[in-house]
């Protein structure tokens, strides 16, 4: 009861955050739960699953994040052990792909950035927990901002501005198994991930609060079903991510996290699930532009994922 206490009162820290203007954006794995359930099966290939959600988001930074479309791939290469075991042993690569698009051409919708996320994890289940030790690559780059009057000329003053983000590192995670509450099922999630290469390419050229001196960065996110009926559940999640430096050169003197709230009707099938979610989002460093600019709004999310039960 205490762990489930604590992890109630940092949701609650983490909504806090978002009542004022509600995870890094170079993080589309933020709606996605990467711990695999227990399973009867071991062997090769025991689960595939995947899923995608769009949303449409108002008063973000110059509207830059009016569009968000997200897709997410989890496979199972190999499980090492069955359900005979009390502790399961598997592995799971992970793909998250997220576009990003402004209203500001004539159909309201003009391509900006694609952020890329992929993973791959080793885990170890228990009854109570999960933990996962793994490696993880993310990267930014442009779409329809890349046009300018030279582009095949690398040091042509006419083209356009860029911006390049590369993370890439080890990351430890755990998971807390969901627990029954008064409120319904609760569950949570935390992790550590350690650089081993941060790239922060942009044309103009600029180090002002760059991600090259980024060193690391550390994520929650909690969640609790309220079962409705059988096949309608609420689902109220928070999820926040602070990275650290070692050096912010320019940067302003406010904190550089990125947080995201959402309270989401979730419509159960036999396989899968739809949900249709409120959001409030913050981050920190909008990467569709060359200078760093905090960026907050809100927004309708629809999503298309796996059966609570098999991801939550």
């Amino acid at each position: 009861m205490r762990g489930i206490l604590c992890a109630m009162i940092a949701v609650a820290i983490v909504c806090l955050f978002a009542q004022g203007t509600l995870h890094a954006q170079l993080r589309p794995s933020r709606t996605w739960e990467s711990t695999p359930v227990r399973a009867r099966q071991s062997g090769v290939m025991p689960s595939l699953l995947g899923g995608g959600e769009f949303q449409r988001s108002w008063g973000s930074a110059l509207g830059e994040q009016a569009w968000q479309f997200r897709t997410h791939v989890q496979a199972e290469p190999y499980r090492f052990t069955d359900s005979t075991h009390s502790t399961q042993w598997t592995t799971t690569i992970e793909a998250h792909q997220e576009m990003t698009a402004n209203p500001f051409n004539d159909i309201s919708f003009n391509p900006r950035t694609m952020r890329w996320e992929e993973y791959f994890w080793l885990h170890m289940l228990a009854n109570d927990y999960s933990v996962r030790i793994g490696f993880v690559h993310r990267c930014k780059h442009d779409i329809d901002n890349l046009s300018g009057a030279d582009e095949f000329n690398p040091i042509s003053p006419l083209q356009a501005e860029q911006r390049t983000v590369i993370l890439t590192g080890p990351t430890v995670a755990a998971s807390l198994a969901p627990k029954k509450t008064i409120f319904g099922m609760f569950s949570a999630s935390g992790g550590v991930e350690w650089f081993l290469n941060s790239s922060d390419n942009r044309r103009p050229a600029s180090d002002v609060a760059s991600w090259r001196f980024m060193q690391g960065a550390a994520w929650i996110r909690a969640q609790n079903i309220t079962r409705i009926t059988p096949g309608v559940s609420l689902l109220a999640t928070a999820a926040a991510s602070v990275p650290w430096y070692s050096a912010r050169p320019g940067a302003s003197s406010d904190v550089p996290y990125d947080a995201r709230a959402e309270l989401a009707l979730s419509l159960n099938g036999a396989t899968s699930r739809i949900d249709i979610a409120i959001v409030t989002e913050r981050i920190f460093d909008e990467l569709a532009w060359t200078m760093p600019a905090t960026s907050s709004y809100v927004g309708l999310c629809v999503r298309f994922m796996p059966q609570l039960s098999a991801t939550e």
